[in-house]
């Protein structure tokens, strides 16, 4: 037979089943949701690494707190390559009674190397795209500074011993690495006005930067060339900038990526019940096809290309409809993304249709392979072939193949096993509980009456469909109640890490002579929760005896040249900043050990589990620590965790403080002041010229807003996910509806009132969805719990009354789909049913 006309005259004539439907829809919403997040992190990705260069402000860079040694400079000139050199440093700015820390950059001719410095005269004036360094005796200044300091472009600014003029306003700076927070606002000087200054003298916290731009072979060669070079200082590449830029949309595509993937795992669990439905229904035209002679590979053949017609438009319009949700998700992120995102590649969608293709043939073909076992004698005897081996092989194939693919748009292996491994044994428990329980109602079966028995009789008469049944709608209740229960949640809890209190001002170098004269000031002010705190700076020079050794480098990092690939803080000589407190602190959290009382004396630390893991350290270990000309020994008493996203002070190691002595330090306060309550501010460091003011009310803002638009990115993808828990919802529970119809027929012939059928219905169907909530409402919280502290490292507690709500409303839609069943049931003649069964 012509198996092309055949499978599009079968595809025509059942288009509109709702199996086909079903498969239809699973299919569209699989794809497009793949595209639309596929898509974004490839167009994102794609920016990042196209202007990485521009961000940088150079091909290649050396950065340290000592100038490079010019012997650098000559051996790129010697090479052809251009060069630069910039000084960047931290300062607080004062213009009348105002202040403002600014971060100040100090730049040599030829910058920039890469990009353009875009500069206006004035606000709203004429755009100069490509300004260069300042003249002597000018600067370029950040709006966001002006604003707060009350100057305009022609004004003069107070700038060491002298003043500078505001030369123009920045609209855009190549070299700001790509930060999404940046601390404070620039001002762009020439450096030779800061020479004379005296603020690159020795012991000024300055970061030096000498930057190299040329051709990719020369830079490659050169930077050979630099890597022996550059002990004490770090080489800086592109794959140094837009750290923040990333980070966020990293955290973003982590809660994307959950949505997506449920959405995927829902699609294919659609399929599969949908599929099942399918080839059930064909049992019986098989059986006449093979009566009239057709082989089994044409029958299989003939109705996977049905399936395959079905999939060429689902794909296609999922793949439009993920763009254009692409296209929705990059309006919300706003500012999270890069403004000039280049065209889609076709990759992603090409992903999008192959995991279409996946759940098509993944998870419909396995059941249409049992239809090569029909014999024709089904048409005499009702008989059918088991589930095949291989069916079994497609299906773990296939959840393998949407592993892998899901992996590559979502790019986090990590939450993909934790979120499809909790599933995948949802799966397993489900269809293990499921069938023991049959098989114990089937033994007290007959001692229960009425609608109970007639109900409880249909599943353990029907035991892998019902099986089947628990296993669907398990999962699609835990899916949708890990979106909508556990999704929110998270979110909630990366809100909390910033409420309204957070403190967004930082004084440091605060004397201890200066202490209560200070916190009066700042509870003056209105900073109510102004706290003062110790820091103390010293070198780690011993642990157990034996010089500090860190123990989580690799072998490969220990032949690495020295600056290749390591930043400032993997330096084993660097200072160590520490503090002493007799309670334990706030925003961390006990790991390992006991925390000392407040009466204690002895000579006691607790060292950060990040540190602790570097070093090697545990609770026993004792640590050496040099003060000056003062070396002390401390016993590790405790391991904690602490949260470094809460804008409150931490430090890696903590001290007793009865057993600090005399040692050295300064201290730092941290406090939150109402949006302009902070004008007091710039007269105390005024008056006190040793404290340094840190605002991060900007950043704060900024934090809050990435948290949103993350949040509203997620709520579209989640879209897709719960549609697609829907679809599920509905082919589990109607997978056995053609046999639910014959058997309502024949207890009806044999007497049966529609109130007994009713009844029993709705039995069978809360008996399910009681036991698919108690397991869904369980996997979701343990799945829940284990993403949150695994993937998001955010202190979840399951949302009890969130996820029990939720199981009550999946038994609600349950029961519900149960009653609309019945009504079709009790409406089709008997005759009619038994005819069409």
């Amino acid at each position: 037979m012509n198996l092309l006309r055949h499978a599009w005259r079968a595809l025509r004539r059942e288009a509109l089943a709702g199996d086909l439907l079903t498969v239809f829809a699973a299919l569209v919403l699989g794809v497009a949701v793949m595209t639309a997040v596929g898509t974004l992190v490839n167009r994102v990705n794609l920016a990042l690494t196209g202007s990485a260069a521009e961000m940088l402000g150079g091909d290649l860079g050396v950065a340290g707190r000592d100038d490079p040694p010019a012997a650098f400079a000559d051996e790129a000139q010697r090479r052809g390559l251009a060069y630069t050199r910039l000084a960047s440093f931290g300062s607080v700015l004062f213009q009348g009674d105002a202040s403002q820390m600014a971060s100040i950059k100090a730049v040599e001719a030829g910058y920039p190397l890469r990009g353009a410095l875009r500069v206006r005269a004035t606000p709203g004036g004429t755009l100069i795209a490509d300004a260069g360094m300042p003249a002597k005796g000018q600067a370029y200044a950040d709006p966001r500074l002006l604003q707060a300091l009350g100057l305009k472009a022609g004004d003069d600014l107070e700038f060491g011993a002298g003043t500078l003029r505001i030369a123009g306003i920045i609209e855009s700076e190549p070299d700001a690495g790509g930060d999404l927070l940046t601390l404070s606002p620039t001002l762009l000087v020439n450096r030779a006005d800061v020479e004379g200054t005296g603020l690159l003298g020795p012991g000024s916290r300055i970061n030096y930067r000498l930057m190299f731009a040329g051709p990719a072979t020369d830079i490659a060669a050169f930077r050979q060339w630099l890597l022996p070079q550059v002990k004490g200082m770090r080489l800086l590449s592109v794959n140094d900038t837009q750290r923040g830029v990333r980070q966020a949309f990293d955290l973003a595509g982590r809660f994307l990526g959950l949505s997506a993937l449920l959405a995927v795992l829902l699609a294919g669990v659609a399929t599969a019940l949908a599929a099942n439905r399918f080839a059930l229904r064909r049992i019986d035209q098989v059986a006449i096809l093979r009566c009239l002679g057709a082989r089994q590979r044409d029958i299989l053949a003939g109705l996977a290309l049905q399936l395959l017609m079905l999939a060429v438009p689902a794909c296609a319009i999922g793949i439009g409809l993920g763009m254009a949700a692409q296209e929705g998700l990059v309006q919300v992120l706003g500012s999270l993304v890069p403004q000039r995102l280049p065209l889609p590649e076709a990759m992603p969608a090409l992903t999008g249709a192959g995991i279409g293709l996946l759940l098509l043939f993944g998870f419909g073909l396995p059941p249409l392979l049992r239809l090569r076992g029909v014999p024709p004698m089904r048409v005499l005897n009702r008989s059918f072939a088991a589930l095949p081996p291989a069916s079994l092989l497609a299906y773990v194939a296939a959840l393998a193949a949407s592993l892998v693919l899901a992996v590559q748009v979502t790019g986090d292996l990590k939450l993909a096993l934790w979120v499809l491994g909790g599933l995948a044994g949802l799966a397993v428990a489900a269809g293990v509980v499921g069938f023991l329980l049959l098989q114990l109602l089937r033994g007290l079966q007959h001692r229960l009456h009425g609608n109970w028995r007639l109900g409880l009789a249909a599943l353990t008469r029907r035991r892998m469909l019902a099986v089947m049944q628990l296993v669907g709608l398990s999962l699609s209740l835990c899916a949708l109640l890990l979106l909508a229960v556990i999704g929110p949640g998270l979110l909630q809890q990366w809100r909390e890490r910033l409420p309204a209190d957070t403190p967004n001002y930082f004084l440091i170098n605060i004397q201890p002579e200066q202490r209560d004269s200070v916190l009066a000031a700042l509870q003056g002010l209105g900073a109510d929760d102004a706290s003062i705190e110790p820091m103390a700076t010293g070198r780690l020079i011993a642990i157990n005896g034996k010089p500090p050794l860190r123990v989580d480098r690799t072998p490969a990092d220990d032949s690495q040249p020295q600056g290749e690939g390591q930043r400032d803080d993997d330096d084993e000589n660097r200072p160590l900043n520490f503090s002493w407190r007799s309670t334990f602190p706030p925003a961390n959290t006990l790991v390992n050990g006991t925390f000392w009382t407040p009466d204690s004396t002895a000579a006691e630390a607790s060292v950060e589990i990040g540190w602790a893991k570097r070093y090697g350290v545990h609770p026993g270990d004792r640590i050496t620590i040099a003060v000056g000309e003062q070396e002390r020994e401390f016993s590790v008493t405790s391991v904690r965790k602490a949260d470094w996203n809460t804008f409150r002070p931490n430090f890696f190691v903590l001290l007793n403080p009865n057993a600090v002595g005399d040692t050295p330090h300064n201290l730092l306060s941290a406090f939150h002041l109402p949006a302009g309550q902070a004008a007091g501010l710039g007269a105390l460091v005024r008056a006190q010229p040793n404290l340094s003011l840190l605002d991060v009310d900007a950043v704060i803002s900024q934090v809050r807003d990435v948290m949103e638009r993350v949040a509203q990115a997620v709520q579209l993808v989640m879209v897709f996910s719960l549609l697609a828990g829907v679809l599920v919802l509905l082919a589990a529970l109607q997978a056995t509806a053609g046999e639910r119809r014959y058997d309502s027929a024949v207890l009806r012939t044999l007497g049966a009132t529609r109130r007994q059928l009713r009844g029993a219905v709705l039995v069978e169907f809360g008996a399910l969805g009681a036991l698919a909530a108690l397991l869904a409402v369980g996997a979701a919280a343990v799945i829940g719990v284990a993403v949150s502290q695994k993937v998001f490292e955010l202190p979840l507690l399951p949302p009890w009354p969130g996820l029990l709500l939720g199981g009550l409303l999946g038994i609600a839609l349950s029961l519900l789909a149960g009653w609309l069943g019945t009504r079709r049931i009790l409406h089709t003649p008997p005759a009619l049913a038994l005819r069409e069964a």
